[in-house]
């Protein structure tokens, strides 16, 4: 006689949350997208007027963005190394504005809400995942203007050979923070900030 083996129930075993970074990549994938395809920077017609007319728009975005960083970080605790603005004005310099034209630029006065580490890291994110892609950008613009660090590119590859360092710097930072609790705020954060950057360069007549 032959028993026969009963069958198995089967046992449902729930998947574990996704964490902060595959919820990001996801949340902000077409975002990400969107504007990319908007930014001249990768068009074929690229020309130097577009170009100033984008770093104009960059310094009019970073610089307040930079400033609600330090206030709310204090200005001991934000990290000198992530500092942007003073390369966007080194290449504004460099591409002929002056002191006066930089300081009369218009600057955005509708940021991401920031009052919370989640909102923090969801902001860096997007602006530090920006900067990893300025090397490509670089490249390109070196290619079409013949632009570089010294001419009024340096805000493309601002970290330069600390660029892989400190991203993933920041990945161990947003892991060590991961919290199902708390994720959702900073794919906020994220989704606005993007949202907000490009709202600021559309208005400011750059995008495609």
């Amino acid at each position: 006689m032959v028993e026969a083996t009963p069958e198995l129930s089967p046992v449902s075993v729930s998947a574990p949350p996704a964490g902060v970074l595959q919820m990001l990549r996801s949340a902000t994938a077409v975002q990400h997208k969107t504007l990319e395809a908007r930014l001249p920077l990768t068009h074929p017609a690229l020309d130097l007027g577009t170009y100033i007319h984008i770093i104009q728009a960059y310094y009019g975005f970073h610089a307040p963005l930079q400033r609600q960083i330090e206030t709310f970080l204090g200005a001991e605790a934000f990290d000198p190394e992530r500092q942007k603005t003073p390369a966007l004005i080194k290449d504004l310099q460099a591409l002929g504005l002056s002191t006066a034209q930089i300081k009369a630029l218009p600057l955005c006065n509708s940021l991401p809400t920031l009052d919370s580490e989640a909102h923090l890291l969801g902001i860096m994110y997007v602006m530090e995942g920006a900067t990893l892609g300025g090397q490509v950008l670089r490249r390109i613009v070196a290619d079409r203007l013949a632009i570089g660090a010294d001419s009024g590119g340096e805000f493309l590859d601002v970290y330069g050979r600390d660029t892989g360092r400190l991203w993933k710097a920041f990945l161990k930072q947003l892991a060590d923070f991961d919290h199902p609790d708390l994720n959702p705020q900073v794919v906020d954060a994220a989704c606005d900030t993007f949202a907000s950057f490009e709202q600021w360069l559309d208005r400011a007549g750059v995008l495609l």
